[in-house]
């Protein structure tokens, strides 16, 4: 998505691959949203007709679906619960990367993995047989404290961990790792705070989880290193609201 010479066909060659996604696109796109009279049937006519943006936000919205839809018994968090968060946190980092001049698909893209530690967390603590809800404790950093202390590892570093085994670059990582803290990041970058205000917008829109309770807010060192103000991150609330709305309402409806 990222190359510019990218061709209607190349992008077509990678939904195929999966069957769900391919369904998914063709009634998106045969959806009211953009539907102009005419039934399509190929997946080359939706993805031009959508677009190809488009396409890699509902993309990324559906695979995030199947990932997290399991939900997290540990935490006390339900499938359709660690979606939606990752949904709204997506779009409202994209947003603000957008309107920084960062990078806005690695902006979304850092929104949707952002829970993937949890995720592989909640198999850890399988293999422990942890039982369920041993995870959820009354804040952010007594979760954080459980982590290290039951299963050696905390949920960010679990991420750190396995995206360098995928060679993931240092702009999909690092953000992760740092952002509960932003200023503990050793390169102090605008997108680790920024994740930090998407969590907290997320939060504010009531769609923050239960197990991150008292984790963000706009502190003066956080908007800093953000490069915004409170004022310009509160403006970001009501868009996310209603791109995140929408795009979960396509999802669910596809």
């Amino acid at each position: 998505m990222r190359d510019p010479d990218v061709s209607v066909e190349d992008i077509v060659a990678v939904v195929r691959l999966d069957a769900v996604l391919t369904a998914r696109v063709l009634r998106i796109s045969n959806s009211a949203q953009f539907s102009r009279g005419n039934h399509i049937t190929g997946l080359d006519e939706a993805i031009d007709r959508i677009g190809l943006y488009e396409v890699y936000r509902l993309v990324g919205g559906a695979v995030a679906s199947q990932l997290y839809c399991v939900g997290l018994s540990i935490y006390g968090v339900s499938g359709d619960e660690l979606w939606e968060n990752s949904i709204t946190t997506a779009v409202a980092l994209e947003g603000m990367a957008q309107a920084l001049g960062e990078d806005a698909s690695t902006g979304y893209t850092l929104g949707l993995l952002r829970p993937v530690g949890r995720l592989l967390l909640q198999g850890v603590a399988s293999d422990y047989a942890c039982r369920p809800l041993s995870g959820r404790h009354p804040t952010a950093a007594l979760v954080a404290a459980w982590e290290f202390n039951t299963l050696g590892t905390t949920s960010t570093e679990a991420v750190d961990r396995l995206f360098h085994m995928w060679g993931f670059a240092p702009s999909l990582t690092e953000p992760i790792r740092y952002h509960f803290a932003p200023a503990g990041d050793p390169a102090r970058s605008r997108l680790t705070a920024l994740l930090h205000v998407a969590c907290w917008i997320t939060d504010e829109l009531g769609k923050g989880l239960v197990v991150e309770q008292h984790a963000w807010a706009l502190s003066d060192d956080v908007l800093l290193q953000a490069g915004l103000s409170a004022k310009e991150a509160e403006k970001f609330v009501d868009r996310t609201k209603r791109i995140s709305e929408r795009l979960q309402g396509l999802l669910k409806a596809a």
